[in-house]
């Protein structure tokens, strides 16, 4: 496809997702591929323990920790409701954590689909198993792979979602990025999106790309809003962004999350949610539990332990003098 047919095209794409809906699931293939074999197992030794289970007024949603005591989401998955109906599911190892809320702290602004981002603050730290992943906070390229990872309900892409949302079920799928967009609607805002499609098994997605393959690629469809997406770049695993809607494919006036649905959400290397993260995270962004304690000491300290340790060493000298 040329770059204006694809230009063209894009733009027509782009028009369904005004009706955008706040994102539900990771779903499967056709068979043979099955929502079972997307199950990503809750052990040290997966690639994802940062992705947790958000629990929000009794439902079922994803979300990411971004730091020991906070986990990052949509800000629509706990919308108005208090931390007291908010808690969060820790899936690192094979007995599963639960952790209070303590606060919820919604991005300035936020109006679904835009800068829809919201900040859990824990009662504790995560557990030692999670492993934490830094933000990739470079352009991002197209087409660049991505990996999904989330607590929705699941099904193959061919017949809908089949298997309800489970908060020890985390499943995981692979997509690619087929635009970066500040806009997605007529309404005048603008945030930093990214958009992608469920391709079928011959790559028959609203985008037009290649499939990623039948038992690879998956698509958002009840309880994934709020899940990470991670890339693989330069060797290193990243996180790079917050799902957080779904929109009919082109000619389609119904979400039904079949091969063709359109998907995205918030790249978080949007230098006001790099800055907005930092701070309310108290500087602890992209570190994990084992790590917090020893992160590096103020400019202040280490000039002060430098002085005492030099006062130390003179009156040693001054003492070993005969």
């Amino acid at each position: 496809m040329n770059r204006r047919r694809r230009s063209i095209f894009l733009a027509g794409s782009l028009a369904s997702l005004a009706v955008a809906r706040p994102a539900h699931a990771l779903m499967a293939g056709a068979l043979p591929d099955t929502a079972v074999a997307r199950i990503d197992p809750n052990t040290p030794a997966s690639s994802w323990t940062s992705a947790v289970a958000v629990i929000a007024n009794g439902g079922t949603y994803s979300g990411v920790v971004v730091a020991p005591r906070y986990v990052l989401t949509a800000a629509h998955v706990p919308g108005a409701a208090l931390p007291a109906a908010v808690s969060v599911q820790v899936n690192a190892q094979s007995t599963p954590v639960v952790i209070a809320a303590t606060a919820i702290t919604i991005f300035p602004g936020a109006s679904f689909p835009y800068d829809d981002l919201a900040l859990i603050t824990l009662a504790t730290p995560v557990p030692d198993t999670v492993e934490v992943l830094p933000i990739y906070r470079q352009a991002l390229t197209v087409r660049q792979t991505v990996t999904l990872v989330g607590y929705g309900s699941s099904g193959n892409g061919d017949i809908g979602p089949s298997v309800p949302s489970v908060a020890g079920v985390k499943r995981s799928g692979l997509n690619s990025i087929d635009a970066v967009q500040t806009t997605i609607d007529a309404s005048g805002r603008t945030s930093l999106f990214y958009l992608m499609d469920f391709d079928g098994p011959t790559g028959n997605g609203g985008f037009g790309a290649a499939t990623l393959g039948n038992a690879l690629e998956t698509g958002l469809a009840s309880g994934d809003s709020g899940s990470p997406a991670f890339a693989t770049i330069g060797g290193q695993r990243w996180l790079m962004g917050i799902n957080n809607f779904t929109a009919a494919s082109p000619g389609n006036t119904t979400i039904d999350f079949k091969f063709g649905t359109l998907a995205g959400g918030m790249l978080l290397s949007d230098p006001r949610f790099i800055a907005w993260l930092t701070t309310q995270t108290q500087n602890t962004l992209g570190q994990s539990s084992a790590s917090a304690g020893d992160a590096p000491l103020p400019v202040w300290a280490m000039a002060a332990l430098a002085a005492a340790l030099a006062g130390s060493a003179v009156a040693r000298r001054r003492g070993a003098q005969p």
